[in-house]
């Protein structure tokens, strides 16, 4: 679980529900074992950018960190030629 709320936090109980909501939707989504996975980095860091720019949609929040991990992953661009990039 990547979202632990920590002293001080500058997000509320609710907020990190929202995040870890989205997080475990993507990462189930994408099949993500571990936290140290480059997949869970990638979720947790989109969720999180998107979230401190206003959305607050758990399942947007997850379809775009499942998108954006798709895109950094190198083995989705294909061996002849160069996939078409996916945007939510």
């Amino acid at each position: 679980m990547p979202f632990d709320n920590p002293p001080n936090p500058m997000y509320s109980q609710d907020d990190w529900n929202v995040m870890q909501a989205a997080y475990d939707k993507a990462a189930a989504t994408l099949v993500v074992k571990s936290s140290s996975d480059t997949e869970a980095k990638i979720i947790s860091e989109t969720v999180m950018t998107a979230f401190n720019r206003g959305n607050r949609d758990v399942n947007s929040l997850a379809a775009l960190a499942v998108i954006t991990a798709i895109n950094s992953h190198p083995a989705v661009r294909g061996s002849n030629s160069e996939q078409e990039k996916r945007y939510a």
